[in-house]
């Protein structure tokens, strides 16, 4: 197997942007090309990467597992830059950044690379268990998750939004015209649940033991797929406001979840003895003030 680096950077750029033609104008290529390319990748590891949803594409399974190295490898990349030219990181356009849901995050990191197309931003997905592991922190600027997911005091973290519980129906549900609910009133509902290790279900798994039932899950997925479920009335998902927000389908209703299941203290860490550089302070207020 020979990966070339240049179709596993054109894979990075497509799966962050999930569309063909955007991805293609932006690294000056054909669509046609570009789909070659990532087929020829498909091919290579023997694995679809990509499902189709009309004009956009998104991961499936095996290109998040892809995805989540592919920025492991690049981020390393940038690390070797950096200490080559001296660790001279006062002055760097480079931003490593590990986040534990991508889609809630999207928009904001994308508005703020159009803003400031001088700064390059290295996204990469993070699982519960590699976010105290040192020999990958080490490698990023910040880290975007809940407040109470990292226990390495190295970090600290600064807030950016109170983001609330919610249920995730299709409008056929029965609480579908709800204003609000409480979590345990939907104890003998199905659950579509996030899959383990995402920072999301563990927070589906407190708040269900602090409402006191254990869940009755009938799918354990990846994010696109829960939407599907949900559309297909095969079960309810449990979720907050950002996570609501990121799924823009109008067929979904969230319901709130009311004040006895906790918030999410969304936030985005930094290294508390790391000096940072403008632009990666610039990229922190920007995240944050997005959501003042």
């Amino acid at each position: 197997m020979q990966l070339q680096l240049l179709h596993l950077y054109y894979f990075k750029l497509l799966a962050e942007n999930e569309h063909l033609l955007n991805t293609a104008k932006q690294i000056h290529i054909s669509p046609p090309a570009l789909s070659s390319t990532i087929s020829k990748l498909e091919h290579e590891l023997n694995v679809s990467l990509f499902n189709r949803i009309g004009r956009h594409i998104k991961l499936n399974r095996n290109g998040e597992i892809l995805y989540r190295h592919v920025c492991n490898i690049f981020a390393e990349i940038d690390q070797i830059e950096q200490e080559l030219c001296g660790g001279k990181i006062v002055d760097q356009k480079i931003i490593s950044v590990g986040v534990t849901a991508m889609t809630l995050w999207n928009t904001a990191i994308g508005n703020f690379m159009f803003k400031n197309p001088g700064i390059i931003v290295n996204q990469s997905v993070m699982l519960v268990d590699t976010l105290n592991n040192k020999e990958y922190t080490n490698l990023l600027d910040f880290i975007i998750t809940d407040e109470h997911d990292i226990t390495d005091r190295n970090w600290e973290p600064s807030l950016i939004f109170e983001d609330g519980p919610v249920l995730l129906v299709n409008s056929r549900h029965k609480f579908a015209g709800r204003k609000t609910v409480s979590l345990a009133e939907a104890a003998d509902e199905n659950f579509i649940a996030l899959s383990k290790g995402y920072s999301s279900r563990k927070y589906f798994d407190y708040a269900c033991s602090k409402a006191g039932f254990t869940p009755k899950i009938c799918a354990e997925v990846d994010y696109m797929l829960r939407s599907q479920l949900i559309l297909n009335g095969i079960g309810i998902s449990f979720s907050s406001e950002l996570g609501y927000k990121a799924l823009s389908n109008p067929d979904i209703k969230r319901v709130k979840i009311d004040s006895d299941t906790p918030s999410r203290r969304q936030c985005i860490f930094s290294k508390k003895s790391a000096e940072l550089s403008a632009a990666a302070k610039e990229f922190r207020d920007y995240i944050i003030h997005c959501y003042k």
